[in-house]
């Protein structure tokens, strides 16, 4: 099969995912969104500093990929939800086209790095990064390691000491941006000594200023950043971090996300409600998963294994070792799992079976399968687009917002907003005070959720102006 066979599966993959997640664009701010839009303002250069402080209301340290992209999409599109989206989706383009070149240089063979971005753009893995602004940061965090590594490798290729510079920039970049910028010189060591085969001496050379900022970068976070004392965000390396694992390695092909949650117990018996109202959905998943890896996995190995074909076996197993790195800063949160932490670590999946397709060399066998990855998707991703409390949420937020305006189209500085809301989840989609300060850009603001509490407030002393929404 010609490179010109896997140019044309990768610019079919574009547009494809495109197709699948283009009903993000139209959505509303909710939640964190709101959060990141009133920490991201600045109108002077002390405000804009500001933004690469360590903060003790965040639980992260993302200064790029959170302050600095709301600063910047809030400048260029104000409080139009679809430019911020519209810079995610360039940003996750970008992402698709350098890890078509970083695997190419890996691999030594285009057709792989084609291959795995055609499966990345494709995965449903990345529903909730497209969908809720405040996820994007794993689309814009995994640029920024992508170029990390790509210009690593121009070092390599050609020696010049230009290359390793940018490099080690990209790579403060990525560690501004998200927790997975870590696993970086880990998983390019490995690269380094396991592919390559430099010698110990080398790879420490080129290491060590890699490895001296992280060090700095996780003394900085367990000394200034605090986890909440909470059952989600509870730190442990259990049996239960070995179960999230697996449920990576299964979401990386398609399979949805609840699934975790209607599983009773074992991996075998679904919730009977579920199974009855989604039978179909359980079972396009299931198939597609299971012949996914029958056809590009096992027939590949089966046929290394009758000498039709030659496999590397360090490649692959260094395939999984960069999903494991990848994925196992969140490992540690065995309580905290979603897909779209798969962002980065996934690669290594589909870089694997990218491999093992184009070693195989079976045309029909390579269609098939990505058309199974892709129609299994497809169904995943749409029972997301119906399923998934992000609608429920930015609908609630976006009716909100249109209101409140149209019924207030000005509020005085330090007033209340009395707003009787009993569900917590619509009263979360609104972030507290957040979602009313980012609209009118205006901190002082205040929206109460329960009028007792509001005149528990005023009967101590509070002389606020209020105003009573609707």
């Amino acid at each position: 099969m010609s490179r010109n066979f896997y140019i044309a599966i990768f610019s079919l993959s574009l547009f494809l995912s495109i197709y699948l997640f283009h009903k993000s664009i139209d959505l509303y701010f909710f939640q964190d969104d709101f959060f990141e839009i009133n920490i991201s303002d600045a109108n002077n250069m002390s405000r804009y500093l500001s933004f690469f402080k360590f903060r003790d209301d965040i639980i992260a340290y993302r200064p790029i990929t959170l302050q600095n992209y709301f600063f910047v999409s809030g400048e260029l599109f104000g409080l139009n939800p679809a430019g911020f989206r519209l810079v995610t989706f360039v940003f996750f383009l970008a992402d698709a086209f350098l890890i078509s070149k970083v695997i190419a240089k890996i691999t030594q063979n285009s057709k792989v790095g084609l291959m795995t971005a055609s499966l990345w753009l494709t995965s449903a893995i990345h529903f909730m990064a497209l969908s809720w602004i405040a996820a994007a940061y794993n689309i814009l965090g995994t640029f920024f390691w992508l170029l990390t590594a790509y210009l690593y490798l121009k070092f390599q290729q050609s020696k010049k000491g230009i290359f390793f510079l940018f490099s080690f920039l990209a790579y403060l970049l990525a560690i501004g941006s998200f927790e997975f910028s870590i696993t970086w010189p880990i998983i390019f060591a490995a690269y380094s000594f396991v592919i390559l085969k430099n010698k110990p001496g080398t790879i420490i050379k080129h290491f060590s200023p890699f490895v001296a900022v992280t060090v700095l970068y996780l003394i900085l976070r367990l000394l200034l950043i605090k986890v909440p004392q909470i059952e989600e965000y509870k730190i442990a390396l259990n049996l239960d971090s070995v179960k999230a694992l697996f449920w990576y390695f299964l979401w990386t092909f398609n399979i949805p996300e609840e699934f975790k949650k209607q599983i009773i117990n074992n991996l075998i018996f679904f919730r009977e409600r579920f199974l009855i109202d989604y039978w179909f959905l359980v079972s396009v998943s299931s198939i597609g998963a299971l012949w996914t890896v029958v056809l590009a996995i096992g027939v590949p190995l089966y046929r290394n294994y009758k000498r039709e074909i030659s496999v590397k076996w360090k490649f692959i197993l260094f395939c999984l070792f960069w999903f494991a790195v990848g994925i196992s800063p969140v490992l540690l949160l065995p309580n905290h799992n979603f897909a779209m932490y798969l962002t980065l670590s996934s690669i290594g999946i589909y870089m694997l079976i990218a491999y093992l397709l184009v070693k195989n060399s079976q045309r029909a066998i390579l269609i098939f399968s990505f058309v199974l990855f892709v129609l299994s998707s497809a169904f995943t991703v749409r029972f997301y687009y119906n399923n998934s409390w992000i609608f429920e949420s930015q609908k609630f937020a976006r009716n909100f917002a249109t209101g409140v305006l149209q019924t207030y189209p000005n509020l005085p500085a330090n007033s209340v907003v009395l707003y009787e809301v009993p569900e917590r989840e619509n009263r979360q989609a609104l972030l507290f005070s957040n979602a009313l300060r980012a609209v009118y850009n205006d901190a002082s603001l205040t929206i109460y959720y329960n009028k007792s509490e509001l005149v528990r407030d005023i009967q101590q002393g509070m002389n606020r102006p209020v105003y009573i929404y609707p």
